[in-house]
């Protein structure tokens, strides 16, 4: 239910009018009050006071200039905060100047704090230079300070949400300070910023209350300046997704530099620090050697619980001893049989594995498909993780 009431402070209802009541209908209702509650026919103990406020009410009333700022002001503000009709002060931007194209920008700003969070909603007077500033720092807070804390996790979501929807959707607040500093300025005698100040208002305002704007604007003298620009509210609801738009972008810059760095990492590990690999070998003239250089292998480090180093032969393979068809046999294998990789030339061309007794040896690259082929033996020293 709305808290605004045509007559916050009672003026009409004390004097038994309606809010449309001629100047002789307002002069015969106060004369008759007046006469009934005057201290000395009276004897009631609120006769004095019920006096004084019919005779305050009247001087309000009575007077067209005054009920017309009172009529305005009870449709901005509720009984509560009604405001001293003859000293009434200018709203200022964010620095405290005194400034006509200002708007009421409402953002909710939710912080998490890991067992707490806060979740408000500030109301900021500002003009659009710091309307953007505010948006910003607020989609700043809300994506890196509002996920801090489980529960507050859904509250931050909706923020986010509704602050994107809602921004320039606030008709009451932006009605009030404008009609207010139309009649501050008034007040101050600053006739031009008066003017535009109510040209403001009937942006936002309604059938009744422009009726009421365009009463009070009469008034005043009119003003060659032009109507300041209406906000861009589409750009602050845009600005917005800057935030989101950089963290995103420093994310997946984050990911493609790790991308690129293991990539480079690689090529140059293949074409710098190669690992020399040794082992004896034996030639097809039977001849054994221990330490002998074999070839130049990228080294993969050996974890025999890691299940993404496991790969199978596609078909019946020998193991080489070496990366070459010339070198012995130091097994051969069935196809389908699970090997661990730990190695390849810098070619890409022979792998070097490991079989179930635990010894390594080189195979083809291509002879080699990804994943657990045959199952794995209990003994076997290619894996010992769970099963």
């Amino acid at each position: 239910m709305s808290s605004f009431s045509a007559d916050p402070l009672g003026y009409y209802a004390i004097l038994g009018l309606s809010l449309t009541a001629g100047d002789d209908e307002i002069k015969r209702s106060y004369r008759e009050q007046a006469k009934r509650w005057h201290p000395d026919h009276n004897t009631d103990p609120a006769a004095v006071e019920t006096f004084q406020k019919i005779s305050v009410a009247y001087d309000v009333i009575s007077d067209s200039k005054q009920r017309l700022i009172y009529d305005l002001l009870a449709r901005i503000y509720p009984a509560a905060k009604f405001p001293d009709m003859k000293a009434l002060k200018v709203y200022t931007n964010r620095k405290g100047q005194q400034e006509v194209n200002l708007r009421t920008v409402t953002l909710r700003q939710v912080i998490g704090k890991l067992t707490a969070f806060t979740d408000t909603s500030p109301a900021e007077i500002c003009n659009f230079n710091e309307a953007k500033s505010l948006v910003l720092r607020n989609s700043l807070i809300n994506w890196t300070l509002g996920w801090w804390n489980i529960p507050g996790l859904a509250y931050n979501l909706h923020a986010i949400a509704a602050n994107y929807k809602n921004i320039g959707t606030n008709r009451q607040e932006n009605l009030t300070l404008l009609v207010h500093n139309m009649l501050a300025y008034a007040q101050e005698n600053k006739l031009q910023q008066a003017y535009l100040s109510g040209q403001l208002a009937l942006d936002y305002a309604q059938a009744e209350e422009a009726g009421l704007i365009n009463r009070f604007l009469s008034t005043l003298p009119p003003v060659q300046s032009p109507k300041p620009a209406a906000w861009n509210f589409r750009q602050l609801k845009n600005l917005q997704l800057l935030i989101p738009g950089i963290l995103l972008f420093v994310l997946l810059m984050g990911v493609s530099t790790r991308v690129m760095n293991w990539r480079e990492f690689n090529k140059y590990f293949a074409r710098n620090n190669d690992v020399t690999y040794y082992q004896e070998v034996h030639f097809n003239s039977g001849r054994g050697v221990d330490d002998v250089v074999v070839s130049k292998v990228v080294d993969i480090p050996v974890d025999t619980e890691d299940q993404r180093r496991l790969y199978h032969v596609i078909e019946p393979v020998a193991v080489m001893y070496g990366p070459d068809d010339n070198f012995d046999k130091l097994v051969e294998i069935r196809g389908q049989t699970t090997v661990r990789l730990t190695g390849y030339t810098p070619n890409k061309v022979w792998a070097r594995i490991m079989v179930d007794n635990g010894e390594t040896g080189f195979v083809r690259l291509s002879k080699l498909k990804k994943g657990i082929g045959r199952p794995i033996p209990d003994d076997s020293k290619i894996y010992t993780g769970i099963r």
